[in-house]
């Protein structure tokens, strides 16, 4: 349902999916919104010539109904957003849902699934289900090549590059085929190993960042790259300091410091590593006001991709427990990064990456306004506050006998008869949760 139209064709009720130029540097901050007021015609008018717009994603008058296939295309987990289901569709799609997030608990993939999942006619990507299955042994085949490569380190070897390359670009095409699977994937493969969580973390949630913003494929697996590898170093770092629970003193911090260094030196051993992915390691760290290290950059000192590894590295280190701090909400790790807005990151950058994450990505706890606990299980891509949500708890913080899902995008109605709206991100394990029994571990 994608087809291009000049600008001065745009109604509003029109979903743009695409520009006619890259989305950096131009006023819209979601890549890919409805319209809804006549500034955004003018906005769109100004600086583009023609836009593609989803029919299938537009509302009212706009609106087309999605052509689907023969019917031989794999079913996500969910329906359709464009239906209201009834309550009984809400608790077989809860069920079903539940059923598939918990036969990956503790489960170690070794099988490689041996077909890629097709994509969608419907919206262009693989289904949830299907992409978990098919990249989950992939996933675990990057925390084996960490914990071999530390190894090898520690024994006085090398990094084993290509298989490390081979492997980035195997999650970087699931983040083209389903972004979102890759995301929550990163919550259910838990090593229990800060160092190991946090480096699969942050090279997923930069590949889905650079592919948020236009970068070309070539591009985001470099991002990936990157920040799979940008603290290998730290296994040369006193692990007492690394696991102390307080703040530490000048003389452990600069010794932290030398984790870039130490990458560096080690990466640099083979010859014909990608010079790009080096820079980008190499400034991290850097911070726009020059408050960074090892070199003190600041401004447009700083690469994009560094800069957006750095932003992606702050943000994934406080969405996880640290030894020294529990983990927060994503919400309040994006109110935080709000807060650093052009001092330690450009402001442009931040909104970019609010609007690629969200204030509730994928897999995040959150209480509605119903007293009811539930947790993110799509974003919806038109109204990105409200996404596709399954109840756990119920408004007195019990278990929900029957789980059920709920699409704050139709406005479903509480039993007061107030329309459902997330009142709060939480941190995991709220209320007393298991993440790992609602695939958020």
């Amino acid at each position: 349902m994608l087809n291009t139209i000049p600008t001065r064709d745009l109604k509003i009720g029109m979903f743009v999916a695409d520009l006619d130029r890259p989305w950096l540097g131009t006023p819209f901050l979601i890549q890919g919104f409805l319209i809804e007021e006549e500034a955004q015609l003018a906005a769109l008018q100004a600086w583009c010539q023609n836009v593609m717009i989803d029919r299938s994603l537009s509302v009212g008058e706009q609106y087309r109904a999605p052509v689907v296939d023969d019917g031989d295309s794999p079913r996500d987990v969910t329906v359709s957003p464009r239906i209201h289901p009834s309550e009984p569709e809400c608790r077989v799609e809860a069920e079903r849902f539940l059923k598939i997030a918990r036969s990956f608990k503790g489960r170690i993939h070794t099988q490689r699934h041996p077909t890629v999942p097709r994509l969608s006619p419907v919206d262009g990507r693989s289904p949830l289900d299907s992409e978990l299955r098919y990249s989950a042994p992939i996933v675990d085949d990057v925390y084996r090549a960490l914990r071999e490569t530390q190894r090898a380190i520690e024994a006085g070897g090398s990094v084993d590059v290509d298989r490390v390359e081979g492997l980035v670009g195997e999650m970087a095409a699931g983040v083209e085929r389903n972004p979102d699977a890759l995301m929550w994937l990163t919550r259910l493969k838990r090593a229990d190993q800060y160092t190991y969580d946090h480096a699969v973390n942050a090279s997923v949630h930069l590949m889905v960042f650079a592919r948020f913003v236009g970068m070309d494929a070539n591009l985001v697996r470099k991002l990936g790259l990157a920040g799979l590898l940008q603290d290998i170093g730290k296994v040369q770092i006193d692990y007492e300091i690394l696991a102390k629970a307080g703040p530490l003193d000048e003389r452990e911090f600069e010794h932290v410091r030398e984790h870039v260094a130490h990458t560096l030196a080690m990466l640099n051993r083979r010859e014909d590593f990608d010079p790009e992915v080096l820079s980008i390691i190499a400034a991290h760290h850097e911070r726009f006001d020059g408050t960074g290290y090892p070199r003190g950059l600041k401004g447009e000192g700083i690469s994009l991709g560094a800069e957006m590894a750095g932003l992606v590295d702050t943000y994934c280190a406080m969405t996880r427990d640290r030894v020294y701090c529990a983990a927060v909400s994503s919400q309040s790790a994006m109110e935080e990064l709000n807060r650093l807005r052009n001092t330690r990151f450009r402001d442009a950058l931040i909104d970019q990456f609010l609007q690629c994450i969200g204030l509730y990505p994928i897999g995040t706890l959150v209480e509605l306004n119903s007293g009811e606990i539930a947790v993110v299980i799509q974003q919806n891509q038109v109204r990105r506050l409200q996404p596709r949500v399954l109840v756990l708890l119920a408004p007195d913080k019990s278990v929900e006998r029957f789980a059920r899902t709920l699409d704050l995008l139709m406005l479903p109605q509480t039993p007061t008869g107030e329309t459902y709206r997330i009142q709060r991100a939480l941190p995991p394990n709220a209320y007393g949760i298991d993440p790992n029994d609602f695939y958020l571990g």
